[in-house]
């Protein structure tokens, strides 16, 4: 029993160290600075959004999911960098440019994944807007991971988990 747990918790790793990696260097790129990662934490029941989030599923050799989740200040801030213009809050640019993130991120580590032999899919990303919203998932523990940018935090949750892996 404790092989097959650290098995899985090896596996667990070798799924979510791209997908940090992947979201550091776009965060990175986009604001055109350092970005820092901030103390990792495991969370086993909801999670709590900031203000926007947006969800990618992930399948294939595992499944679960990714939110990308952030203040509206922070969302704002990005699509700003990432448009290169002052975008103005309530503009639809603003939505846009997070599923934008969410999906350069999620394809980035499918991709760095594949071209280690891994074979995934994701799914197109899906927004949700508004403060303290609750995302529950009673089969999936979630990984948490805060990035400080230059232009805000950002939460990476990510919940994966081998396709054969009982619920």
């Amino acid at each position: 029993m404790a092989e097959r747990k650290d098995r899985y918790n090896e596996m667990k790793s070798e799924y979510i160290h791209p997908f940090v990696e992947a979201a550091v260097k776009v965060l990175g790129e986009v604001t055109g600075g350092q970005v820092c990662r901030g103390a990792v934490s495991l969370r086993t029941s909801v999670v709590t959004t900031q203000g926007i989030a947006s969800l990618v599923g992930i399948f294939g050799e595992a499944e679960g999911r990714m939110i990308l989740d952030m203040g509206r200040d922070t969302a704002r801030s990005l699509a700003s960098a990432m448009k290169n213009q002052d975008i103005e809050e309530g503009d639809e640019l603003i939505s846009a440019t997070v599923n934008e993130l969410a999906n350069i991120i999620a394809g980035r580590a499918v991709s760095d994944m594949a071209n280690q032999g891994r074979s995934f899919n994701i799914t197109s990303p899906t927004l949700f807007s508004g403060k303290e919203m609750n995302v529950f998932n009673t089969t999936l523990e979630t990984v948490v991971i805060p990035l400080e940018t230059e232009a805000g935090q950002v939460i990476i949750n990510l919940a994966i988990r081998p396709r054969d892996q009982a619920y």
